[in-house]
């Protein structure tokens, strides 16, 4: 059977990383600022004849209409029409009591699909068990009711009714926390803030977390101090990485991968990275890189050749394995 993989190259070159400029606010984030996880468990109606099978649902149903102070003369009543659910959302940062956030809802039960499914009022509670928004509305499948039609969600279908405080600020210090943790990142990022507002104002404790003094004139303003850190440009390191996945046949090399001396034979492609190498058969394709290239060039010259992207792979851990790959390799 001829494995057929699609080869995407993202080549990062050592020039364009060194002088990869970017804001704080796109690489790090504040300390305190942060979003919080709501759950909660409701009712679908209106679905076509493909909601829950068990008694689990019917007595959802049964439960919803004496609520709603309806009386009933019989308990038997069918719930193929409507489905019992798990639903899930995320609290932004500094939400008030009336915004909307968005919703999923997933069947927990045998229900078939939710296609066009509303959902009843429905409270979503964090972790600590407190109620933070009322969740309520007709479902949207989007381009999945094909595919996943057991999981919907509700744009805006969720109104906020309890603040979570937010405290960014601790005793005139913010805290910085990296997106990607890394020493020279976390320097530089001090570095320039100290060069806009003086010696001692910020200083990288950690290869993920920078602390950053409040200045006197900006204690009673942090807001406007925090937007003037967060426009500021900073360049960023990044750690040699060459990553591989395999189910997709993509390959991301990212800046500054080199090659140290090596001799690579796989199948009839001899690879030779440095020293000159004498080809063994007649066959056989000899791929010449010099020594301190970098992986993007072999890549690219291997791809000029037509290989195959299952050989690519296995030419990028070989190099590896003999300890010739200068960068951190890593298949998912």
């Amino acid at each position: 059977m001829k494995l057929i993989l699609t080869l995407c190259f993202l080549i990062l070159s050592s020039q364009a990383i060194a002088q990869s400029v970017v804001r704080i606010k796109d690489i790090a984030r504040l300390q305190g600022v942060r979003k919080n996880q709501l759950i909660g468990t409701g009712l679908v109606i209106g679905l076509a004849g493909t909601g829950d099978k068990g008694t689990a649902t019917q007595d959802m149903v049964l439960n919803t209409i004496r609520n709603l102070g309806a009386k009933l003369s019989s308990n038997k009543i069918s719930p193929k029409n409507a489905a019992a659910v798990i639903i899930t959302a995320d609290l932004p940062p500094f939400t008030s009591p009336g915004d909307v956030i968005n919703v999923t809802v997933s069947t927990m039960g045998d229900a078939a699909s939710l296609q066009g499914g509303i959902l009843l009022q429905a409270p979503l509670k964090a972790a600590n068990g407190q109620i933070y928004a009322v969740a309520q509305g007709p479902l949207s499948l989007g381009g999945g009711a094909g595919t996943h039609p057991t999981v919907a969600t509700i744009p805006g279908g969720a109104i906020v009714e309890k603040e979570v405080p937010t405290q960014f600020v601790q005793n005139q210090v913010l805290y910085y926390l990296l997106n990607n943790k890394d020493f020279t990142t976390a320097l530089r990022v001090s570095d320039i803030v100290n060069l806009t507002y003086g010696e001692n104002t910020a200083k990288a404790v950690s290869a993920g977390k920078i602390k950053v003094n409040i200045p006197y004139s900006f204690q009673t303003n942090p807001v406007e101090f925090v937007s003037l850190i967060d426009h500021m440009k900073v360049q960023v390191d990044q750690v040699a990485k060459v990553v591989i996945n395999e189910r997709t046949g993509t390959v991301v090399l990212g800046g500054n991968v080199t090659i140290s001396p090596v001799a690579i034979a796989h199948k009839s492609i001899i690879i030779q990275v440095g020293n000159k190498l004498n080809k063994t058969g007649k066959d056989e394709q000899l791929v010449e890189v010099n020594q301190g290239s970098s992986v993007s060039e072999l890549v690219n010259t291997l791809n000029l050749m037509g290989i195959k992207t299952s050989d690519l792979i296995a030419i990028i851990q070989e190099i590896k394995n003999a300890g010739a790959l200068q960068a951190a390799l890593e298949v998912i």
